[in-house]
């Protein structure tokens, strides 16, 4: 008895749903179109708003087009010309008693350019590059110069707050930058010779 029950349940239900089978839930599909658009705007507008880091460049004076002129005559006494060879190595030479260059380290040559700018009426300083020294060399050769164009700056300031009658203008040291020639390398290459 309990067979044919289950029969006619079975019958009832295949006759309410007819033989079909029942449904499938269908596939849930998410549209990414949106997402993908807010994350572009979202970069162009990082992008757009970023400040980025500016390179730092290193402020020359250089005086104007209009201003240039036949060169001046410098006195060979008040003429300090600072080389920097291929290997990187600092040389000077002042006036007509030094022949030859004399090689000087970095430390050394700062105090040269201090005490030549001090004990010297308008010196000009004449940097020659050879075209193979690093970039970093010329850089660091500047930096001594600005270095103590600073000191004697700060020293004239301090007398002029000590002493208000001392009235020396700002001082600023005159250099000029130029390739070196075969003449200035040759001077190198005995000058080294001299010292072996």
């Amino acid at each position: 008895m309990a067979g044919t029950e289950d029969n006619e349940r079975k019958n009832r239900n295949e006759t309410r749903w007819g033989l079909r089978r029942p449904r499938r839930r269908g596939r849930v599909r998410i549209d990414m179109t949106p997402m993908v658009d807010i994350a572009f705007l979202l970069l162009i507008f990082y992008m757009v708003t970023t400040v980025f880091s500016r390179p730092t460049l290193m402020e020359i004076a250089v005086p104007p087009k209009e201003a240039a002129r036949e060169p001046e005559p410098v006195a060979e006494y008040r003429l300090l010309r600072l080389f920097v060879d291929k290997n990187d190595s600092f040389y000077y030479q002042i006036g007509k008693g030094m022949d030859q260059p004399e090689k000087v380290d970095v430390e050394a040559l700062s105090g040269i350019i201090d005490e030549k700018n001090r004990n010297v009426d308008d010196l000009v300083m004449l940097l020659k590059l050879d075209q193979q020294s690093s970039y970093s060399s010329m850089i660091q050769l500047i930096d001594i110069i600005q270095n103590v164009e600073r000191e004697i700056n700060a020293e004239i300031a301090l007398a002029r707050k000590i002493n208000s009658d001392f009235n020396k203008d700002e001082y600023s040291v005159r250099f000029s930058l130029e390739n070196m020639s075969a003449y200035d390398e040759y001077l190198l290459d005995m000058a080294n010779m001299e010292r072996r």
